[in-house]
């Protein structure tokens, strides 16, 4: 039975990823009062909770799991979430009074700010643009730069909807909860954590960058099969923490129902706990799990509504590190999960192991499965009433612009956010709806390889596309995303002049110049950029990362052409497909032309010199030095030194980093690709020496 005096931790030890070069870390809390107990699950093995271990040289660090720290990215929002809560609860904060009265500094170049509430930055309803980028992924350097300018950096933002009016994920809302409680307590928002939380819960495997520990604790990530320097995600308070899988169970602890003398209250937790989604345009109580709550991603997450039981899950990602922890507050269950190197499906692993749990303690009848998804197979003509939706969408995170068109009996989307169109065909069902065939569905990612899903699509209030998309992993689980994916585009009628600007720019790449040298963004692949426009798409542009073969990329953002040299964010679909929208601007400085993103600035890779010998010194200037491998120089091997303060990168002809002195331990030589690329970036002044 369920144990009112004990955490217990189900744990998988030492599970090694072999093609992500990482490691995984897997562990499961129950205990707490409850309605039943919970004994170990197929392939898990059950141990009371043991203090952390104390630091340890590099030499003698933690080999296992137990040991051992991951990044766990947006996880961090929870303890950000509850850091609030405990503020409020003690009465130094109200969380629908405005966030002005306690960051007087605060403002934008939008009068709607003042609008904006501490609850706002925690359901993901602020408004603000997502993401404020800028030197946030270091590798051995915990720099806190973008969030000490981050309030100077929002003077010159506007919102992208009324603040309160629509939840759209949004990091910078976390980002600014953490000043929030830095202001609101006097505190470090590290210190903070650990004095309300850590200390209390005797959490010794949970830290931030700030936090004072032996670095050789991390996970180990890789650039390919070399190991990286570790890894500082400064945003701390929107993704920057590390935690044991163990410690983390453990923190949840304060979540599960009936906990006694918990650091954060019943009613807290419960209000983190309640359905805080503003504009939730799909069906109440439909499968998904995205629905926000205070921090969390979802509060009654599937597959676990389909049992009755309420489910709280929060994903993170931290470009390396990935993780998942998922609650049971009413049965005092928790699981957590973490890998090192690839997005390797922690919710999926997480909803299968409380699945196992709950099916061998009989709370779910054995031999159960997640019950078939109840679909309309049954094909019609497309009505005429629905034909009006046909036109220009955008999808934001789900592709950028796609056009939207029907054929008699199916609906055609195609992306023209790239080249890469790949066109995908819905049939219509009698109910109106439109459903993939073939184990296809909508948003596919190139890395989805091995997932086979359906989705269902429908319209909504004249301009909403709606989805509800199955995915399952074979041979792990099924999972549904349940939300608005795209949004009608209005016309924007622009100058002949702006359109010809934008144009001419179509087959331009760009290249980052002013990361600082430790970025692990020159390595991840947000070092170089492009923008395109469409004829199909009249005064808009894309503006997104693409593989020089154009078969691939990550999209950032669409905007609207606003003049010949800038174009604004817009994009405002609630839940997901809206976040992280970005205004671009072109500059020209001593001939070149520059493309301001954000806090991103890239250069025109024309200006990039050509490397033609093997030999020489470079010197770091203000702004990253790009360097093409010249023809003759391809195929020579090369020994590059790195100034204490600067870094190389080395690049092939398809834009993958394949070397860099940020490596752990960087190799003595390397082959110059044909066709490929360097850049040096550092203080100014700092000198490498190629030899």
């Amino acid at each position: 039975m369920f144990n009112k005096k004990r955490v217990q931790i189900i744990s998988i030890v030492g599970l090694l990823l072999f093609l992500a070069a990482g490691a995984a870390g897997v562990s499961g809390a129950e205990g707490l009062p409850g309605k039943t107990s919970a004994s170990q699950a197929a392939n898990v093995q059950a141990a009371p909770p043991q203090a952390s271990p104390q630091p340890a040289p590099p030499e003698a660090a933690p080999a296992g799991a137990a040991g051992r720290l991951y990044g766990i990215g947006s996880v961090s929002k929870i303890f950000t979430a509850a850091a609030v809560m405990k503020l409020a609860e003690e009465g130094k904060l109200r969380l629908d009074e405005s966030v002005v009265t306690y960051i007087p500094d605060f403002a934008m170049a939008d009068e709607r700010y003042t609008r904006i509430t501490p609850r706002m930055l925690l359901n993901h309803s602020s408004g603000l643009m997502g993401s404020t980028g800028g030197n946030v992924y270091l590798l051995g350097d915990g720099d806190t730069a973008n969030t000490d300018r981050f309030l100077h950096t929002l003077k010159s933002q506007t919102l992208k909807h009324d603040p309160g009016d629509r939840s759209i994920y949004c990091n910078d809302g976390f980002t600014l909860a953490e000043i929030l409680v830095e202001r609101v307590s006097g505190l470090s928002f590290t210190a903070f954590i650990e004095q309300s939380f850590l200390i209390p819960l005797g959490l010794e495997s949970v830290k931030t960058p700030q936090s004072g520990f032996d670095r050789a604790r991390l996970a180990d990530i890789y650039m390919g099969n070399s190991e990286l320097k570790s890894l500082y995600l400064n945003a701390i308070g929107t993704g920057g923490m590390y935690a044991s899988m163990e410690d983390l169970c453990r923190f949840s602890a304060i979540f599960m129902d009936g906990a006694e003398g918990s650091v954060l209250s019943k009613a807290s937790a419960g209000e983190m706990a309640k359905n805080q989604q503003r504009m939730d345009l799909m069906q109440p109580g439909s499968d998904t799990i995205i629905r926000y709550g205070l921090g969390w991603d979802a509060v009654d997450t599937y597959p676990f509504n389909q049992f009755g039981i309420k489910a709280l899950s929060k994903g993170g990602s931290a470009t390396r590190y990935f993780a998942n922890l998922t609650v049971l507050p009413e049965y005092g269950l928790a699981a957590a999960v973490a890998t090192s190197g690839v997005d390797s499906h922690e919710q999926l692993i997480v909803q299968e192991i409380i699945l196992a749990v709950l099916e061998e303690e009989g709370l779910i009848p054995k031999g159960a499965v997640i019950p078939e998804p109840v679909l309309n197979l049954e094909k019609a003509a497309v009505p005429e009433s629905l034909r009006r939706y046909a036109g220009i969408y955008d999808g934001g995170l789900f592709g950028g612009l796609m056009k939207v068109d029907f054929t008699e009996e199916t609906l055609v989307v195609s992306s023209i956010a790239s080249r890469n169109e790949r066109p995908q065909e819905f049939f219509c069902n009698t109910d109106g709806e439109f459903i993939s065939t073939d184990g296809d569905y909508f948003g596919r990612m190139p890395w989805d390889e091995g997932v086979v899903g359906v989705s269902v699509l429908s319209f909504a209030e004249g301009k909403y596309l709606l989805t509800r998309t199955y995915k399952d992993l074979q041979g792990l689980g099924r999972t549904v995303m349940t939300m608005p994916a795209a949004e009608k585009i209005e016309a924007n009628p622009v100058s002949e002049a702006a359109w010809a600007a934008w144009g001419e720019r179509n087959d331009k790449e760009y290249l980052l110049v002013n990361e600082k040298y430790t970025s692990m963004v020159y390595i991840t692949g947000g070092y170089t950029a492009r923008t395109r426009t469409d004829e199909r798409a009249p005064g808009y542009v894309n503006m997104g990362v693409y593989r020089a073969d154009e078969t691939g990329g990550a999209l950032i953002a669409s905007a609207k052409i606003a003049d010949e040299y800038t174009a604004l964010g817009y994009q405002s679909t609630p839940a997901i497909a809206g976040r992280d929208i970005n205004d671009l601007n072109v500059s020209t400085v001593k001939g070149a032309e520059y493309l301001n993103v954000n806090n991103y600035r890239f250069i025109d890779a024309s200006a990039a010199q050509k490397l033609s010998a093997a030999g020489g010194h470079i010197e770091a200037g203000t702004e990253t030095l790009w360097y093409d491998v010249d023809a003759g120089a391809g195929g020579q091997t090369v020994a590059i030194s790195a100034p204490a303060k600067g870094s190389w990168f080395v690049y092939d002809d398809k834009m993958n980093c394949v070397a860099s002195s940020l490596e752990k331990h960087p190799r003595a030589s390397i082959i110059l690709p044909e066709g490929g690329r360097l850049a040096f970036a550092g203080e100014p002044g700092a000198e490498f020496e190629l030899r």
